[in-house]
């Protein structure tokens, strides 16, 4: 009987062709939108110093937002968009840092369910910022520069209004991450002090530490002595100091630092502006 069988298997059984069955076809990968328009607006945005590429960064930027709503990285994404624009474009200035306020709280709830909560109960920012730790120190930096920004975009009443929380918002980032945006905090915070007077919080000496901490933080970064000689020196009618700056500025080897050559392009663009305007400010 077991003859029988092995018999029959032999007659049912394919005889071997020498060729290898073929494999079954891989299941077809379709990229994700959200990751096409994301990388799609980190592409435009790596020549942001071209108004049409910043434009089409923000409209990608935008495109990955409405497919994942509430997504941190396009959130943030779109603050280092708009933050750019609002310095690189004045006249833009107000609706930008709008945009960077914004869309940076939507990030920083995301990001800190404490802050959230604590906005809820009614505390004021400041305080909220507390519960804020240093993995969300971007978005509440954003929020800080944004709130601040936003008060000199409107005017001197706008920027009194708002000095106690974007001051509180941006000393808790600097304390959280002070290499966030190049020395970004303190490059904001000496920014800020110089154009208020002391007894609302300001003053040269402050602003001057400031200004060293975030230079010794980001040595590349020249919007950081751009701001410097546009406030700082200024301020104190340091003509001197305003030129030497400046002179750093437009000295700068923009391909020692390629990654940030689209803000030291604009520093230079903003620093031959204040030399233009140097006799008026002095």
């Amino acid at each position: 009987m077991l003859a029988l069988f092995t018999s029959l298997a032999l007659v049912v059984s394919p005889a071997p062709t020498g060729e290898p069955t073929p494999s079954p076809a891989p299941p077809e990968v379709h990229p994700d939108p959200f990751d096409l328009a994301l990388g799609a607006g980190d592409e435009a945005f790596a020549a942001r110093d071209d108004p049409a590429r910043l434009g089409a960064a923000l409209a990608r930027y935008r495109e990955a937002l409405t497919l994942r709503p509430g997504d941190e990285s396009a959130l943030l994404a779109l603050c280092r968009a708009e933050a750019f624009r609002a310095r690189a474009v004045p006249e833009e200035a107000l609706p930008a840092w709008r945009e960077v306020t914004k869309d940076a709280e939507q990030a920083l709830r995301t990001a800190a369910p404490g802050f959230a909560a604590a906005l809820a109960r009614g505390e004021d920012p400041v305080r909220a910022a507390e519960a804020v730790e240093a993995p969300a120190a971007e978005p509440l930096y954003w929020l800080a520069l944004g709130t601040l920004g936003l008060g000199q975009a409107r005017g001197m009443a706008a920027t009194l209004a708002v000095k106690e929380v974007a001051r509180g918002l941006m000393e808790r980032a600097a304390h959280l991450d002070e290499r966030v945006d190049h020395g970004g905090p303190y490059r904001a915070l000496g920014a800020w002090f110089a154009a208020l007077p002391s007894a609302a919080g300001g003053g040269a000496e402050a602003a001057g530490r400031a200004f060293a901490r975030a230079r010794a933080l980001a040595p590349d970064y020249e919007l950081t002595n751009l701001l410097e000689a546009q406030t700082l020196a200024v301020l104190l009618q340091d003509r001197a100091r305003f030129e030497a700056l400046l002179g750093e500025v437009l000295a700068f080897d923009e391909t020692r630092a390629p990654e940030i050559a689209p803000e030291n392009r604009l520093a230079k663009k903003l620093a031959q502006d204040l030399l233009a305007r140097e006799d008026r400010l002095f």
